[in-house]
């Protein structure tokens, strides 16, 4: 009897657990492309792709060589084109002009993004793939509104298309999303963005990002479509269309991080995804030196693109200088060994382990460039920042937590050593920063889900859910007035211009009247005063 028992519970368990699981899905065949070769993206599709493999999928990934490393399961088609761009641009000092004219870094963005596109589509390896008449995708991962001449891929396999980004959301991201709710805060890059409150700056911000909408919409968009109809045998419209055909958004961000959007149920707050691998632990020796700082440790990293000896030599010496007056610890991140006026209490190495270094109970303050997954760990670990931002998203990263009260951000090109020390100084010394990081911390971790369950989910309700049409807002939904800021602006722009020169031809044909007008009207006495003057005085 007790046997009949038994059994009924094993049957029952198995029923339950079928219906546990009855929106799960088959195996499928997963290809994701991601084209940058920057280490923070993919920390970020590491643990995704892994997961995924995990749970049985399929997954190829079209990368550059080494970024990232082999992953067990996962098929890596790498493109070494990819890594040759970069190296290019780095010998060639191309990277310096990121730095100078916002129109120069667009230039070379649309320059380096359509190479990409080629360099990718072109590969043998990628060709290959595509002419294998036995291949075939279920779902394709792509950068949100970057290389869409990607979208030819997606076509090819009849596959549904989900965004992943390793970034900050940005306009463009919520436009191929649905979401066109206004919003003057968020470009797609900072070069001369305006980071006051003010009215002038907001307005400023609002002229920035229509020029960027203008870049997109004339010269980048255009120079992806080119690439599409060379590679593929699609209209352009299949083109355009291909755009609305995103079913969900995966985004490296979290709302405790920056400021409330006004996000679309296809976008997905995936933030601190990288998080969820194993932290490299701190080797014995570091290990000693950060537990045995009596005061705390200080640690400054300028993340991992950025070499110190990049940094203006000024620079250098005012962090250095200004560190040496604290009775902290330093543990920097530096490629250079031989640092001049190094003092005993700094600790140099090319590369720390960033995560338990600011996971660590001593650690009191992160300097930092501010890039994303590094803000991200800082946030984490409720470690106070000093920002000196120099690149791309960085000044946005770092603003949202200084809004929030856990950093203060200062210009690198401006830094002296007085304001440097005190600000460091206030950093330390006053315990609002630390309890700011800290409450921004519970925010962080404080959630239904972890950001890897979150991704796995989602990526496979876009498989469940091939038309995911019912999460977009439809652009005929949209109120007029959503778009008002756009064409406001671009109408403006094109009626000064317009006016400018219909100006311009109105004065010239009036100076050009007016020196013919002598030569026409020769021949009446009445017209010369000096002649019938002359003619009264004979008279």
């Amino acid at each position: 009897m007790h046997l009949e028992f038994y059994w009924l519970a094993v049957l029952f368990c198995l029923f339950l657990q079928k219906d546990l699981y009855q929106d799960s899905v088959q195996a499928a065949n997963i290809l994701g492309i991601f084209s940058y070769h920057f280490s923070s993206h993919n920390l970020v599709v590491r643990p995704l792709a892994n997961a995924l493999v995990k749970r049985g999928h399929n997954v190829t990934l079209i990368t550059p060589v080494g970024m990232p490393t082999d992953i067990e399961g996962v098929r890596h088609i790498r493109v070494p084109k990819l890594n040759q761009r970069v190296q290019e641009m780095i010998e060639g000092d191309q990277i310096l002009d990121f730095f100078g004219s916002k129109w120069i870094a667009s230039l070379m963005v649309v320059s380096m993004l359509y190479n990409m596109s080629s360099d990718i589509l072109s590969d043998k390896g990628v060709q290959k793939m595509l002419q294998n008449r036995n291949e075939r995708f279920d779902l394709v991962m792509l950068e949100p509104s970057a290389l869409e001449a990607l979208y030819g891929v997606v076509e090819h396999y009849n596959a549904t298309l989900m965004g992943f980004s390793g970034g900050n959301v940005n306009w463009s991201t919520e436009e191929v999303a649905g979401n066109f709710a206004p919003s003057i805060n968020d470009p797609i890059s900072s070069l001369g963005y305006s980071r006051s409150n003010s009215l002038l700056s907001k307005i400023y911000n609002w002229v920035h990002i229509t020029e960027e909408k203008l870049l997109k919409h004339l010269i980048f968009r255009p120079s992806q479509l080119r690439i599409f109809k060379k590679f593929f045998n699609f209209s352009e419209q299949k083109f355009y269309n291909m755009r609305e055909k995103y079913s969900v958004i995966l985004v490296n961000n979290h709302i405790s991080m920056g400021r409330v959007r006004s996000n679309v149920p296809n976008i997905i707050e995936v933030g601190g995804l990288h998080l969820t691998e194993p932290a490299e632990p701190c080797d014995s020796k570091l290990q000693k030196f950060m537990d045995d700082a009596e005061h705390g440790v200080i640690y400054f990293s300028m993340g991992q693109e950025i070499m110190v000896q990049f940094l203006p030599e000024d620079m250098q010496q005012n962090l250095m200088k200004s560190l040496d007056q604290f009775k902290q610890r330093v543990v920097w991140k530096t490629e250079l060994y031989n640092m001049p006026n190094k003092s005993d209490n700094v600790y140099v190495i090319e590369q720390p382990p960033q995560r338990a270094v600011l996971a660590h109970p001593n650690t009191r303050l992160f300097i930092t460039n501010g890039g994303l997954l590094s803000v991200m760990e800082a946030v984490y670990s409720g470690v106070p920042i000093l920002g000196l931002p120099v690149f791309f998203d960085q000044f946005i990263n770092l603003r949202n937590v200084n809004l929030r009260g856990m950093a203060e951000v200062l210009d690198a090109n401006e830094m002296t050593l007085e304001i440097l020390t005190s600000t460091i100084r206030k950093l330390l010394e006053n315990p609002r920063y630390a309890l700011k990081a800290k409450k921004m911390s519970q925010s962080f971790r404080d959630r239904p889900m972890s950001p890897l369950d979150t991704a796995v989910w989602w990526t496979e309700y876009a498989l469940r859910n091939k038309d995911a049409s019912h999460m977009r807002l439809n652009t005929e939904d949209v109120p007029l007035y959503y778009e008002w800021d756009w064409g406001l602006l671009l109408g403006l722009r094109f009626g000064i211009v317009f006016g400018s020169v219909i100006y311009l031809v109105y004065k010239l044909f009036q100076k050009t009247s007016a020196r013919r007008r002598p030569f026409q009207v020769t021949g009446t006495v009445s017209q010369h005063p000096s002649l019938l003057d002359r003619r009264s005085q004979t008279q």
